[in-house]
């Protein structure tokens, strides 16, 4: 919304035994007022309707306002209080002759010494509003804007004689800023010469050139800060994935580690496997540094010596040789010991079988 600042006299100060600063205000007025608009380059005449401005909900909005020294580059809120706030308006705020009226307590020593010692013993009010581009004459005063739906924001401590944010304000250049002419005085706001812009959250403002180097120190310290704070986020990650490479090297680990229960099992499995290939298996047959799937290769190889286990799968083996085993002990079952069914060559057979006359001989 276009900002707007109103200059206003203070009236009844008063300092308590606690130092704190209490002093009357009139904060504005109806009727039409000249506004120097730094965008026109020109003095515009704007209406305060008091339809508009001494509504309840603008009265309300006058209790509890922040009081500043001078206006702030930016509107007060939540997030820059500690900087600006030096004081508040209390709760008396009413409507006197046409007027907004208000009482105020500074409770910064610095600027109540200021106050009092006559350097910022005037007062301007910061407000937003919205304007409507409107032609009348109200009081016999012709007026070209009207303002509407005030939000006000801050009351600023200012130079005695100045107009308005004319005595340091920053938001003086932009923004559909205007600032209320004194009608004492015919000489135009001018604008700080030692002013520069910058851009703020894709804003521009005018600041002096003290507050423009300011803001670019802190830019290049968050800019600092930025850079490290990535150098160390690079370095927490590069933590975090040694950190999940030693878990899994531990997981690894523990999964390869042979229970007691697991020995026992691989045990059993090893002996009953090397009984049943010994059913098939010569019987000088060297056990001996072969895998369980080496022994089954050759259990196969004794019924088939053309047999291949290249580019065989470990299931395909197990099949086979359960097949075989399978097979093996029904046949001894039905033929007994002397079957000579899986001897694996000529020779061995003849031998067994003289074997075996040589006991019927017997």
């Amino acid at each position: 919304m276009p900002k707007r600042y109103d200059a206003i006299r203070i009236d009844n100060v008063i300092k308590s035994d606690s130092g704190f600063l209490t002093y009357d205000f009139l904060a504005a007025q109806t009727g039409v007022f000249p506004y120097y608009d730094w965008d026109l380059g020109r003095v515009v005449y704007e209406l305060k309707h008091p339809d508009d401005l001494l509504r309840a909900d603008v009265v309300d909005q006058l209790m509890h306002l922040p009081i500043t020294e001078d206006h702030p580059w930016e509107l007060v809120s939540t997030d820059n209080a500690k900087e600006h706030i030096k004081g508040l308006t209390t709760g008396n705020a009413s409507v006197q002759d046409n007027k907004l009226a208000g009482e105020g307590t500074i409770f910064d020593a610095a600027l109540i010494g200021k106050v009092l010692g006559g350097t910022k013993d005037e007062c301007s009010l910061g407000f937003e509003c919205t304007i409507v581009d409107e032609h009348g004459v109200y009081e016999g005063v012709a007026y070209e804007r009207r303002q509407t739906e005030f939000r006000l924001n801050h009351l600023a401590m200012v130079e005695q004689g100045r107009c308005g944010p004319e005595c340091s304000a920053r938001f003086d250049s932009a923004n559909d800023v205007a600032v209320q002419m004194r009608t004492d005085s015919k000489e135009l706001p001018r604008r700080n010469e030692n002013m520069k812009t910058v851009k703020l959250d894709g804003q521009d403002y005018n600041v002096d050139d003290a507050v423009a180097g300011r803001l670019d120190t802190l830019q290049q310290e968050n800019e600092k800060l930025t850079r490290e704070n990535g150098q160390l986020q690079g370095k927490l990650d590069g933590k975090d994935d040694e950190i999940k490479k030693i878990k899994d090297e531990k997981d690894a680990l523990e999964g390869t580690q042979v229970t007691a229960e697991k020995l026992d099992e691989a045990v059993e499995g090893r002996l009953m496997l090397i009984q049943d290939a010994s059913a098939i298996l010569d019987e000088g047959y060297d056990f001996k540094g072969k895998s369980d799937q080496e022994i089954k290769v050759d259990c196969i190889k004794v019924m088939n010596q053309d047999f291949k286990a290249d580019g065989k799968s470990e299931d395909y083996i197990n099949a086979r040789f359960d097949t075989i085993l399978e097979f093996t002990k029904s046949d001894q079952r039905s033929l007994g010991d002397n079957n000579l069914k899986f001897v694996g060559d000529s020779e061995t057979v003849s031998a067994k079988r003289k074997d075996r006359l040589n006991m019927k001989k017997d």
